[in-house]
């Protein structure tokens, strides 16, 4: 009954249901092929990406010793010197940057406790 709803529809050609089916088919496998493409080139470059993460994870090299952190002693018991903070700071940086080259760690106070 489509069919014929169709066909009188559009006088000038009447596509068989088979025919239709066979385009619809094919259209299908299309879209599906190129989206099996777009997920390879993706997982591809993923790929690519992770192992020269991991190259230049091994061409840098690791602070393997800090130099021994000055003592100073501050002038107020609840405040630390200046020195003493950026001392700090550089042994974490050091070990973060070890283990977690893209860290932001940033120290915004030190107390005495």
């Amino acid at each position: 009954m489509l069919y014929n709803v169709l066909a009188a529809a559009d006088k000038t050609r009447a596509v068989p249901i088979g025919e239709a089916a066979l385009y619809a088919l094919l259209g299908f496998l299309i879209v599906f092929a190129g989206i099996a493409l777009l997920i390879g080139v993706v997982w591809a470059v993923g790929k690519v990406m992770v192992a020269m993460k991991n190259k230049e994870k091994q061409s840098k090299p690791i602070v393997k010793e800090l130099a021994p952190a000055p003592t100073v002693v501050a002038s107020n018991d609840n405040e630390v010197d200046d020195e003493t903070v950026a001392v700090i700071m550089a042994a974490l940086m050091a070990y973060y940057q070890a283990n977690n080259p893209k860290c932001e760690f940033t120290v915004k106070r030190i107390k005495r406790i």
